[in-house]
C-alpha cells in the first residue's frame, strides 16, 4: 500500500513538473514575440517609404567645402538629406558601406543606385543610416566622430567592436582613392540645390493581444534635401 501510494506521489511531482516546464517553454515564447513586435513598431524607419524628390526650393548657388562642412555636421541633428552627384548627374560615391545587406530593414532601397542592394553610398541620411544598421548610429556623438573621420581620411572605429571599422583613407571605403574628403574637393565647386522628398509614413496598428493589426493610416510627408553637384 506503502509502495502505491508512493508512486503516486512520484507520479504526481513527476505531472507537476513537466506542467511547469510547458508553461515556462510558452512564457518565453511569449515574451519573444511581444519583444520583436515592440522593437519593430519602435523603428520609425520601418515604416517609411520614400517616393520622389520634389518641390525645388529656391534658387540655386554655387559654394564649396567652406559651406558644404557646417551643413554635413547638421544633417544628424535636424534630420535632412545631403546628396552629392556628379556633373553627368550621376551618384557621386561617398564610401562604401560595410553593413550586411541581408540584415538590413525590409523598407530600406538604394534609390540613387540601379540595384536597390548597392553597396555605394552618395548620401547622408540618418533613416537610410539606421536601416543599413550603420555602427555610428548609436549617438549624435558616434555621428560626428564618423564625419570627422570621413571628412579627414582617418578610420571610424564600430564602438560596439566587431571589426566593422571604416577606414575612409582606402580606395576599398571611398570613392576617389587615398586621398580625404576635403583633400579631395578643397578646390572645388559644387552647385547647390534645395528640395523636399515626399514620403509615405505608414502607421501600423497593434492590438490588445500584441500581434499587428495591419496598416491603419497612411501619411504623405516631406522631408529636406540637399543636393551637392560637383562643376567640373
Amino acid at each position: 500500500m506503502e509502495n502505491a501510494v508512493d508512486a503516486l506521489k512520484i507520479a504526481f511531482a513527476v505531472f507537476v513538473f513537466t506542467m511547469a516546464i510547458s508553461v515556462s517553454i510558452y512564457m518565453f515564447t511569449i515574451v519573444g514575440e511581444t519583444s520583436d513586435i515592440v522593437l519593430q513598431s519602435s523603428d520609425v524607419t520601418e515604416f517609411m517609404e520614400y517616393t520622389e524628390i520634389s518641390d525645388m526650393i529656391g534658387d540655386d548657388r554655387i559654394v564649396g567645402l567652406e559651406t558644404i562642412i557646417p551643413t554635413l555636421y547638421k544633417y544628424y541633428k535636424e534630420n535632412y538629406t545631403v546628396i552629392f552627384m556628379n556633373s553627368n548627374g550621376t551618384p557621386l560615391e561617398l564610401y562604401e558601406t560595410q553593413t550586411n545587406p541581408n540584415l538590413w530593414s525590409s523598407n530600406y532601397n538604394n534609390k540613387y543606385y540601379s540595384n536597390n542592394e548597392d553597396t555605394r553610398i552618395c548620401s547622408f541620411d540618418v533613416d537610410e543610416e539606421t536601416s543599413r544598421r550603420e555602427p555610428w548610429t548609436g549617438s549624435t556623438d558616434y555621428y560626428k566622430q564618423n564625419l570627422d573621420m570621413f571628412l579627414s581620411g582617418g578610420t571610424f572605429i564600430s564602438p560596439s567592436g566587431n571589426g566593422m571599422d571604416y577606414n575612409y583613407s582606402s580606395r576599398a571605403i571611398n570613392g576617389w582613392g587615398n586621398n580625404s574628403f576635403i583633400e579631395q574637393y578643397k578646390d572645388k565647386r559644387f552647385r547647390e540645390t534645395l528640395g523636399e522628398y515626399t514620403y509615405n509614413d505608414v502607421t501600423s496598428g497593434v492590438g490588445n493581444s500584441g500581434s499587428s493589426s495591419g496598416v491603419t493610416n497612411v501619411k504623405e510627408r516631406k522631408k529636406r534635401v540637399i543636393i551637392y553637384t560637383l562643376i567640373n
